[in-house]
């Protein structure tokens, strides 16, 4: 049994038996730790929707492990009294093996800052985008949104035809007609068991609206409706 609870915004809390991620944290209420589960703290980017310092102070678990993207402590200026003893920066297209190689975690290039998580646990895949996502906007240049385009769809060429247990992905309703862009071609060139829509600054309705469209309709089942931060989800 695995447990998420959305905290909020692209943040997750995904708990195993065995131990605990959060993804991108930067505010809400997150569950109590149980001192027995080892927990692994993951930060795509260092945009401050996407990472807050507060995370280094849950270092007083015992078992807290941080897994930041490269450019996290350069951008936010973090000296390195400040860093807990257990953490690793990554780049896009790297991998790691922690857990005596039972947790397995590769990241992909992002069309924005930092990286996205593609993790192995279990057998099981899940992926985190981060802000790896199909950025077109109307009010950019033809070259640009031609740029994002080639750029997204490279970037996520290592998921095509993956079976995924759980991703979480962009649906951002500031992109207006664009909006579920990026969400829809990953849904549509992976085989993604559970789907957790994020980023999508508390406009939850557009998360009704993308499930009663004509294309949102076929992945009803895969798609969870979150309604509320907190909201947990048994998979």
């Amino acid at each position: 049994m695995i447990k998420v609870t959305y905290i909020g915004h692209s943040g997750f809390w995904v708990e195993w038996p065995d131990c605990i991620w959060l993804f991108d944290y930067y505010e809400g209420k997150l569950p109590d730790v149980p001192p027995e589960k080892p927990l692994y703290i993951f930060v795509s980017h260092f945009h401050a929707d996407h990472f807050n310092p507060a995370i280094f102070q849950i270092q007083a678990h015992a078992g807290a492990t941080y897994i930041l993207s490269h450019d996290v402590l350069r951008h936010r200026k973090i000296s390195p009294e400040e860093l807990p003893k257990d953490l690793y920066t990554m780049r896009p297209g790297q991998e790691l093996s922690l857990m005596n190689g039972q947790l397995l975690i590769r990241t992909l290039h992002s069309t924005d800052f930092g990286v996205a998580f593609l993790v192995r646990f279990h057998g099981k895949w899940i992926y985190h985008a981060g802000d790896l996502n199909w950025w077109v906007w109307k009010e950019e240049t033809k070259q640009y949104n031609h740029n994002m385009t080639a750029n997204f769809k490279k970037y996520t060429a290592p998921l095509e035809g993956m079976e995924l247990f759980a991703a979480f992905l962009p649906l951002d309703p500031r992109q207006e007609d664009w909006y579920d862009k990026g969400f829809l071609y990953i849904l549509e060139h992976t085989k993604t068991a559970h789907v957790f829509p994020m980023h999508f600054w508390k406009d939850y309705e557009m998360i009704s609206t993308f499930l009663a469209s004509p294309k949102g309709s076929l992945f009803k089942k895969q798609v969870v409706p979150l309604r509320f931060e907190g909201q947990e989800t048994i998979l």
